[in-house]
């Protein structure tokens, strides 16, 4: 069927519009019955009930969950695709309102079929044929042309959103696939992506008060279409609300670990990258309806994998910990030690004031090198080198200025968490150009800050706090003089530069120093390197208590020994 100047002329969006706003509230829906599911079955079910029988009902209901989720994300797509649809054919509309204006205006007829023609035949130009077109041809041809484009453009784009809307269409026996919803995203992005606005959301890295703003600028529908087309951006975006990371990161979640079924040939580096993303899925149902609420704030498959967790809400919290593991950590720790100590490290802060609210993080947003975990040895040190700690700190820095930009009501109070090499992330985050957006700063097992002074990480000396186990090695990791004088001298030459410059690490000044200016609290005298967070029943607590003094900004509960 070809289309007419009054097909297009006449077309009225109300049926779409009204078709759109369905396919929307179907979608809200659908979401709303798999939180049901979720908060009403899936976490009684396993919090109530155990063994092989309460295994098959929660394999059920999680599958419930997984279709309604995923139904409610093919909904979302058709609104989607329709809102594009409605966009772009009536851009082709008021462009062929205003050449038919034009014409009328400049004394032209229009035929139905877009033929513009003269009103009255003596109108029609006549002279030498040598002296090419007339002016009032050229007029009349060009009119013609933009009818007709508009047409075809049309026509271009009903068949184009036609064939969308067939590819989206579900057969019989609904079949739950993350990676069958990423490609009918990514296909749906291609040809309404322009429409909808897709193109304006900012890139990775952008600064979040700007990202904040452009997300509060845009309306619901919007929002979700964002959210609908690219949540892998919307997800890692820092600026972003938490609980829309939150939302997007568990499509993404599933999506990769969709992508790499169980069973199926992978590298050894996608075989442990698909290990910790199944563990932190794991870690998020075990944990759902328990207080505090996990959040996945970020997941992705750059380097050695990206995974943000949060428990409790940092939009909403009076106070924020943010940690970040370091020497040895993999995404699977996310879903494993480094879940637990970020679980802790809530539970102390509660103990230590159980009227404030409390989010306590652990991000993993950078490659923590890999290394040897008993000793430095010389070629750990190379592992050990400065680059990815100055990446991580810029980007755990970006990180932070999210959190400002989103919270709700007054400042939190914010403590930067750093253990072992995450020490040394975190210090080269402070050091960047305006700092970060901390009140206080723990290093915890540090091998050093890239810092000589407690006070150049920009939060006061006095707000510097710093825990170091004489048992712990890394808290005496050699400095590069002294690793220079061992490969010369071997240990004597080692020894006599240790002893020219006893508190000098790694990465700068012993943070435990009494040169460095930090406080240094008491911990586990004999403790190991990954002591610090052990809560009672794991080992002594003294550590993790005053961690939470801290993170609940209450220093004067906070213990101190002498530094060194």
């Amino acid at each position: 069927m070809t289309l007419t100047v009054r097909d297009l002329q006449n077309l009225r969006f109300s049926a779409l519009e009204g078709a759109k706003d369905e396919w929307a509230q179907i979608a809200r829906r659908l979401g709303g019955y798999c939180d049901r599911v979720d908060a009403h079955m899936l976490r009684p079910l396993s919090q109530d009930w155990s063994g092989e029988a309460a295994d098959k009902a929660r394999k059920r209901m999680t599958r419930l969950s997984d279709n309604f989720q995923f139904s409610g994300q093919e909904c979302a797509l058709v609104e989607t695709t329709l809102d594009g649809a409605i966009t772009e054919l009536r851009a082709q509309q008021k462009l062929l309102h205003q050449v038919l204006d034009d014409a009328t205006s400049k004394g032209y007829r229009v035929a139905p079929t877009g033929e513009v023609m003269y009103a009255d035949e003596g109108d029609i130009p006549t002279g030498d044929p040598d002296a090419g077109v007339p002016a009032k041809e050229q007029e009349r041809l060009g009119l013609e042309n933009d009818i007709f484009d508009a047409l075809r453009g049309a026509e271009e784009i009903d068949a184009r959103y036609r064939l969308a809307l067939t590819k989206l269409r579900a057969g019989r026996g609904l079949s739950v696939n993350g990676l069958e919803s990423d490609r009918d995203a990514a296909a749906i992005s291609k040809i309404a992506g322009v429409a909808v606005g897709l193109d304006s959301a900012p890139a990775k890295g952008t600064d979040p008060k700007k990202v904040r703003d452009w997300w509060k600028g845009l309306s619901k529908e919007e929002q979700e279409e964002q959210l609908a087309l690219n949540p892998s951006l919307i997800g890692n975006l820092d600026g972003i609300p938490a609980k829309t990371r939150d939302k997007a990161n568990r499509v993404n979640l599933d999506r990769l670990l969709a992508m790499h079924p169980s069973g199926t040939p992978m590298s050894p580096t996608v075989e442990r990258q698909r290990e910790g993303f199944q563990a932190i899925k794991d870690r998020l149902e075990k944990d759902s309806g328990k207080e505090p609420e996990p959040m996945l704030l970020g997941i992705g498959p750059e380097g050695q994998g990206r995974a943000i967790l949060s428990y409790g809400n940092p939009d909403t919290a009076d106070n924020v910990a943010a940690y970040v593991p370091g020497l040895n950590t993999q995404l699977r720790d996310v879903g494993g030690e480094d879940g637990d100590r970020a679980m802790n490290v809530w539970d102390s802060a509660r103990n230590a004031d159980g009227h404030q609210k409390t989010a306590s993080i652990v991000w993993l947003g950078y490659d923590a090198p890999q290394g040897g975990m008993d000793r430095f040895s010389e070629s750990d040190l190379g592992v050990a080198g400065e680059e990815r700690g100055k990446q991580g700190g810029a980007a755990f820095g970006k990180f932070l200025d999210g959190i400002q930009a989103t919270h709700q009501g007054e400042r939190p109070h914010v403590t930067a968490i750093g253990h072992s090499y995450g020490s040394f992330t975190v210090g080269q985050a402070a050091q960047r150009e305006g700092g970060i957006p901390a009140d206080d700063i723990i290093l915890v097992g540090s091998p050093g800050t890239g810092a000589q002074k407690a006070e150049q990480l920009g939060v006061g000396a006095g707000h510097v706090w710093v825990g170091a186990s004489d048992s712990d090695p890394v808290t005496h990791a050699p400095s590069n003089s002294e690793v220079g004088w061992g490969m010369v001298g071997g240990p004597v030459g080692g020894a006599i530069a240790h002893f020219a410059d006893p508190h000098e690490l790694h990465f700068g000044q012993d943070p435990a120093s009494a040169d460095f200016g930090g406080n240094r609290f008491v911990v586990v005298p004999w403790g190991s390197h990954s002591s610090y967070f052990d809560d009672s029943e794991e080992g002594d607590p003294r550590s993790l208590n005053n961690i939470g003094a801290i993170a609940a900004g209450h220093p004067e509960k906070v213990s101190l020994q002498a530094r060194r």
